[in-house]
């Protein structure tokens, strides 16, 4: 077996700080992280999710107060990510599934489950890969009454996730 040449070598490592980012997006919204999130974004680039279009800057700023005011919580998993690299330029489609738990005074809390899939156009600029173009396709959906448990085997567990520095991760972090 032959080594990599370089352009193989790039795409290999393209295509993991790519994934990178992908993630760095999802774990941007669960914890309304919105610095994060506009992180992931070029200034220029464009975001078509339904909830909002717009620039992504924009997008991260809507996205985390809507997050802030009307979830509890949000759970976001990335599932099979093609990536296909082409020198600065690339695009991809990431499956993703997402739990949302959302209180309604009335009806008390319920989870939302969406699966669904990125399709990103990524560029890289100044040696640093960014969203450029990021469409949200829903492929399915459904609302339920809120499993949670605060008891049985979840009932000595202490730690919970939040949005925001709350979250037990950012004491890993920084």
């Amino acid at each position: 077996m032959s080594a990599p040449d370089q352009p193989d070598f790039d795409a290999i490592v393209s295509r993991r700080q790519i994934a990178d980012l992908t993630m760095a997006c999802c774990r941007g919204i669960d914890r309304a992280d919105e610095a994060l999130l506009k992180s992931v974004f070029h200034e220029d680039s464009v975001v078509v999710s339904g909830v909002f279009n717009g620039s992504g800057p924009d997008f991260a700023e809507h996205i985390c107060c809507i997050l802030r005011s009307v979830f509890d919580q949000t759970f976001h998993s990335i599932a099979n990510q093609w990536i296909e690299v082409t020198g600065d330029s690339a695009i991809g489609e990431t499956y993703v599934i997402a739990v949302s738990t959302m209180t309604d005074i009335d009806k008390g809390k319920s989870e939302m489950l969406n699966g669904g899939r990125y399709l990103d156009r990524f560029e890289r600029r100044d040696g640093i890969w960014k969203i450029a173009e990021r469409t949200f396709v829903s492929d399915w959906s459904r609302v339920d009454r809120s499993s949670a448990m605060s008891d049985g085997p979840a009932a000595p567990l202490e730690l919970r996730g939040a949005m925001g520095p709350d979250d037990p991760v950012y004491g890993f972090w920084h």
